[in-house]
């Protein structure tokens, strides 16, 4: 027996839009999001179910025969979001290139048009499947037609058939309209009757066999049921009228116009292209129906060992070849291609721009021979920009991605280099560097068009393009460590470490492994019987810190336990690993992952100075290790406050910025403002929990958060929150409207336009959602504050050399820069560093740097 499949159009591509990431575009920046999950969802089908024919029925602009009954129908419903309503052509487009029939008839729904087809089919020996978000459809539901129920997203369906509908509703399909009526569809503005709802409208069908029924019944109902009723009566019929599908709509209901063709490859394939669904393609391959498809492998050509001179002027894509870690020699994209090896570099490089893929590793190898270059263009950076909240894809993953070209990735990592040669006397395998060189050039074109559609060009081209080299700079530079130093430091920890752990197993009554997660659970929970107040997520008892530091006060041992952590942490993680990455200059060279965060912050590694401690004598002791070489000193510039300023700037909010005019301290104004007080008055208590509102604020902190933090209960942290934004009222009207902004859009801007896609808004779980608001009102802070220290390092470079000064850039460690300057430069660096820091935008308050001077870390830090 053949199968019809009947797909509610509008049903399953809402469905579609509000399970998938927003951030889901063509290059051209169109959103995807709700086209993509509609052909998943058919392609799925196909695969799934084998369906001999199809059609999608679509509702028709204007009102139908409902409306007209009945003025309030679906009159709650708001417009659909102009990114929905975008995406419904594009679906019709991926059908019609599927030769899959598409059907809509004005003055009915698209459920009336699948019930008078499904209902002919059935008659004509089809198998019918409806396929639907919409429940109304299970009354459709009888020996032949079944339900292919999207419950919630795209993959969590079910086939429903009548035994799925009793057991789920408790009354068979038949009756699903007379239950539907008395408990109502909000979905629809069809209000059931109140205190009725699944259980009572299914135990009252289910004994009076329907509604002409239970209203003949309703002296058996109790008293406030039957008032109800009665008052209801009207709607719970007009109901029934409305709920009740159309099976003679005036539509072509013959099945077999409606068979599946074989799909025309170029067709589809090009449509597809067009849309970036290169997954999708596959798996639809994969089913048959088209022919099958590879990946273009380019044909090229490579001249080796040309004259670098002879290479055309202007920016050169590359693809480079390693030996281990050695830079061997580069192939230019051209045709042909163009093999140069090290030793023409110089000419090569003289004066040029070069474009790659993931350009740091090649331009800190070439600056280490001397060679000094910029980027035009890296394609690993503009795709991360494209798409933040996803990692930087491999130059193979990209190419076929964007461009359908298979290429051998050699690229290597900023950590790790690979071979190019094959074998031992092998040479380098120059045709798939020159694939790979070609790949570069031929994606400049559709990743610019990416960035420019999502308004990042001058983000890409005026902070991050010209941060690379910068980078480079700064980790070939490194800086200086004083291992006599850190070696003592290592024997005092060790001592000390041995001397708690003697202290630890004699309070505890017995040796264990302190390190042992294990171990110490039944020393704290089963041996001292210390309460259990947080569980892991397996259900077992948490001993993480949070609730050691609420166990302090019960056990001596408790004390050490968070010392031993401490210090442990201490010794392996910095003391132990920075010993093994001293070069013999005695300097360490971390790197930089410039496409590491969504949020746009750099990070580090080997080693991670970033998250040294500030405020504990331990991370004080650590910071002492780092020292200027001799005859300099560090500079550190630390933009002091940013992000509040930058809420300060971005709300508008009159006392924020009064505050931040007036340079007062903006904990103790904030404090004197909500107290009402003369800021002389705030008490140190009073400026704690205003800081620790102010900075919670910036990531969505709610009151549950703020108690924890303050150690007071929910109401009166509730209480703090709601005096804060009785004084500044426009900082609340900003989060709200951030927050909306962003599920209207799918992102967040941050002030020099970088974007951040949040999928978590749309989703249908609660804690993502909430998770995503609070990313949606510290994005546009923390990304702010990144753009702009960024944007202050690629200014600040560019007038140190200007300004003939040798002081180099050492590290960025989130809101601060540090410098190495020689003495004599000292006073012209921090006067530069400074005006450059505070010009580099203009908000409506003053941004403020503090800097300090020491021959170590830790003199900057007192």
């Amino acid at each position: 027996m053949p199968t019809l499949a009947l797909l509610d159009g509008h049903s399953l591509a809402y469905r579609a839009f509000y399970a998938l990431p927003s951030d889901l575009a063509t290059p051209a920046g169109q959103v995807t999001n709700a086209v993509y999950g509609f052909t998943a969802m058919l392609i799925k089908l196909l695969d799934d179910e084998h369906p001999d024919a199809i059609a999608v029925a679509w509702d028709q602009p204007g009102p139908t025969f409902r409306n007209e009954r009945y003025a309030e129908y679906k009159a709650q419903r708001e417009q659909a979001p102009d990114l929905f309503r975008s995406q419904v052509p594009l679906i019709r487009e991926v059908l019609d290139a599927m030769e899959i029939a598409q059907i809509g008839v004005r003055g009915v729904e698209a459920d009336d048009v699948i019930a008078t087809i499904a209902e002919a089919a059935k008659v004509d020996g089809w198998e019918v499947l409806v396929v639907t978000g919409d429940r109304d459809a299970f009354q459709l539901i009888e020996p032949g037609i079944t339900v292919y129920y999207t419950k919630r997203g795209i993959s969590d369906t079910v086939k429903a058939d009548a035994r799925w509908v009793e057991e789920r509703y408790g009354i068979p399909p038949r009756k699903y309209v007379e239950y539907a009526s008395l408990r109502g569809d909000s979905s629809d503005n069809l209000p059931g009757v109140p205190g009725v709802g699944e259980k009572t409208a299914a135990r009252l069908i289910g004994q009076y066999g329907d509604l002409d029924q239970v209203f003949d019944h309703l002296d058996d109902l109790t008293p406030k049921l039957r008032e109800n009723m009665i008052e209801q009566r009207d709607q719970v019929l007009l109901n029934r009228d409305l709920m009740e599908l159309l099976r003679d709509v005036d539509v072509d209901r013959d099945p077999e116009h409606f068979r599946l063709r074989e799909f025309d490859h170029d067709t589809v394939r090009k449509v597809f292209d067009g849309l970036a669904f290169r997954s999708l393609w596959d798996r639809l391959v994969d089913l048959g129906g088209v022919g099958t498809v590879e990946a273009e492998v380019l044909d090229v050509d490579v001249v080796a060992d040309v004259d670098a001179s002879l290479v055309p002027q202007g920016p050169i894509a590359i693809a480079p070849l390693w030996d281990d870690e050695a830079l061997v020699g580069v192939v230019v994209a051209g045709e042909p291609s163009l093999y140069v090896p090290a030793a023409a570099f110089d000419d090569l490089f003289r004066d040029r721009e070069v474009i790659a893929h993931d350009a740091k590793a090649t331009l800190r190898a070439l600056a280490e021979m001397g060679i000094d270059t910029g980027v035009a263009f890296d394609t690993a950076l503009a795709a991360w920009i494209v798409n933040p909240a996803q990692r930087a894809p491999d130059l193979a993953e990209l190419a076929y991605r964007e461009l359908g070209i298979a290429v051998e990735d050699r690229e290597p990592s900023d950590a790790t280099s690979q071979s190019a040669f094959d074998f031992e006397g092998a040479g380098p395998d120059l045709e798939s560097a020159s694939r790979s060189a070609v790949a570069v050039s031929r994606l400049v074109g559709p990743l610019a068009e990416q960035i420019e559609a999502r308004g990042g060009t001058r983000l890409f081209e005026e902070i991050e393009l010209p941060l690379i080299p910068i980078l480079t700079g700064m980790e070939i530079a490194g800086i200086g460590v004083d291992t006599d130093y850190l070696q003592t430091l290592g024997h005092d920890l060790r001592a000390r470490l041995a001397t708690l752990e003697d202290r630890i197993h004699e309070a505890a009554g017995g040796s264990f492994n302190i390190n042992s997660t294990l171990q110490l659970r039944e020393v704290l929970f089963e041996r001292l019987e210390l309460p259990v107040l947080k569980k892991t997520p397996k259900g077992a008892p948490s001993t993480d810190h949070s609730v050691l530091e609420k166990l302090r006060d019960e056990h001596e041992v408790v004390a050490d336990l968070l010392t031993f952590r401490e210090l442990e942490k201490l010794r392996s993680t910095y003391v132990d690993a920075l010993l093994k990455l001293v070069e013999p200059d005695g300097r360490v060279r971390g790197r930089f992952n410039q496409m590491g965060a969504a949020t746009g912050r750099l990070s580090q590694e080997q080693p991670n100075l970033q998250n040294i401690p500030v405020r504990t004598e331990e991370g004080r002791a650590i910071r002492t290790a780092f020292v200027a070489a001799e005859g300099h000193v560090f500079l550190v510039a630390d933009y002091s406050q940013i992000e509040l300023r930058i809420l300060a700037h971005l709300s508008g909010d009159p006392g924020l910025v009064d505050a931040f005019e007036q340079d007062l301290d903006i904990h103790t104004a904030t404090a004197a403002r909500v107290a009402g007080s003369p800021a002389g008055e705030v008490t140190p208590d009073q400026r704690r929990k205003a800081k620790m509102i102010n900075f919670g604020l910036l990531y969505g902190m709610e009151a549950y958060g703020l108690a924890q933090r303050l150690e007071i209960d929910r109401d009166e942290a509730q209480e703090h929150i709601d005096a804060y934004f009785a004084q500044f009222p426009e900082v609340r009207e900003y989060m709200q409207g951030i927050v909306a902004e962003a599920r209207s859009t799918g992102f967040t801007t941050t002030l020099l336009g970088r974007r951040r896609y949040l999928p978590e808004l749309a989703s249908g779980n609660f804690r993502d959602r909430q998770m995503g608001e609070r990313m949606a009102l510290n994005a546009p802070i923390q990304g702010s504050a990144a753009d702009i220290i960024k944007k202050a390092m690629v200014d600040l470079d560019g007038r140190l050399t200007a300004a003939g000064l040798s002081s180099q850039m050492l590290l960025q460690i989130h809101d601060e820069l540090v410098l190495e300057a020689p003495t004599d430069e000292l006073e012209a660096v921090e006067v530069l560093t400074r005006e450059t820091m505070e010009g580099i935008v203009e908000l409506r308050v003053p941004l403020r740097v503090d800097t300090a001077t020491g021959r170590t870390l830790a003199d900057c830090k007192e």
